[in-house]
């Protein structure tokens, strides 16, 4: 009887984690971002929203007229970020700013943020799982791209 109860408990445990991983994974789902390309935005920090369940860095850049546009860029929850040496201090408002990140497939001004590199020249890296950092990062690097590229910049992304 004993023995029942305890193959009846742990399938009960498998059961409850195969659901709550299915949960988990749904809202991880980085589907609406296009993780084949990366763009870089270079602009001015409007906001740094370093909140559950995901932060969020806004800057001001110019669009392809010169206009400036808010581009919005998805992170990592607070506590991965925090592992990445990213904090609640990490940008200020009216900080300059590069950001490479996976656009959202819909072709609204937001994307995935894979790293930014600030003034300074130190790079911030609150991803999550749009980006395969460091290989993005040093692709960009090797490539020039940092260095030299231009606001609204495409290069594919890492296979």
């Amino acid at each position: 009887m004993m023995r029942k109860l305890n193959v009846r408990a742990a399938a009960l445990a498998v059961a409850g984690a195969i659901g709550v991983a299915g949960v988990a994974a749904a809202h991880h789902s980085f589907a609406m971002f296009d993780q084949s390309k990366h763009m870089l935005v270079i602009g001015k920090v409007t906001a740094w929203n370093y909140n559950n369940p995901h932060s969020w860095l806004m800057v001001e850049a110019p669009d392809e007229t010169g206009k400036m546009q808010t581009w919005s860029f998805e992170g990592a929850a607070p506590v991965h970020a925090t592992r990445q040496g990213v904090t609640g201090d990490t940008f200020k408002k009216g900080d300059p700013v590069r950001v490479v990140m996976s656009p959202i497939k819909d072709g609204r001004r937001a994307g995935g943020i894979c790293f930014a590199v600030k003034a300074d020249g130190s790079v911030a890296q609150p991803y999550d799982g749009t980006c395969k950092m460091p290989a993005v990062y040093e692709k960009w690097k090797a490539a020039g791209w940092l260095d030299n590229g231009k606001n609204l910049e495409t290069h594919p992304g890492i296979d």
